[in-house]
């Protein structure tokens, strides 16, 4: 626990950082889409969500070497993530979503688009000047098949969104499938409770 706290840390000063180079985040009312990057084999930009999710990345390559699967020693086995990113003043909230065979359950599939919906472990990082706060809990990743390539591109069918109420200080999430809404993904995270 100490660990994982100590490379939270570590990756929210980067992203504090990172946020003080570039201007607040423009709009933040607008629904926009989620971010994705495969950390499977992470370059230096994952380093912040590969940092925030590397007990579960371990747990998850761990349950693959136990069932006998040896395709990933050369990387993590099949992992990916999802987030948003705040930024205002000297505050950075991370919404981050992690995609795991092992750690997601099934929640909605469009077999037309080989399109499928996982909740899935999230964890909410903000940091604020000097202290660092971390919340877990579930969100819905959108992961795409094989045959998913050109349905992914047409948002109007399938698409993770988000977007940030500057007054209730709340990420909100939705993903679409199908051109429908999926209902149970529909959420509202607060930055801090009260």
């Amino acid at each position: 626990m100490k660990r994982r706290r100590a490379l939270l840390a570590a990756a929210l000063c980067f992203a504090a950082a990172t946020a003080q180079a570039q201007e607040l985040t423009p709009h933040p009312e607008n629904w926009r889409p989620i971010v994705y990057r495969d950390l499977q084999i992470p370059g230096p930009q994952d380093r912040i969500y590969a940092d925030l999710w590397a007990d579960v990345i371990q747990s998850n390559n761990r349950r693959y070497l136990a069932a006998g699967d040896r395709r990933f020693l050369l990387g993590n086995a099949p992992v990916r993530e999802a987030h948003a990113l705040v930024r205002g003043g000297d505050k950075v909230a991370l919404l981050s979503i992690l995609d795991t065979a092992t750690h997601c359950v099934a929640v909605a599939r469009d077999p037309s688009s080989d399109l499928s919906v996982k909740m899935c472990p999230m964890r909410l990082a903000v940091w604020n000047g000097s202290s660092t706060t971390l919340r877990e809990a579930k969100g819905c990743y959108l992961e795409p098949g094989a045959g998913a390539q050109k349905t992914m591109a047409n948002s109007s069918y399938a698409a993770s969104y988000t977007s940030y109420d500057v007054f209730t200080k709340s990420i909100r999430l939705g993903v679409i499938l199908g051109r429908r809404v999926v209902e149970q993904c529909s959420q509202t995270v607060p930055l801090y409770l009260d």
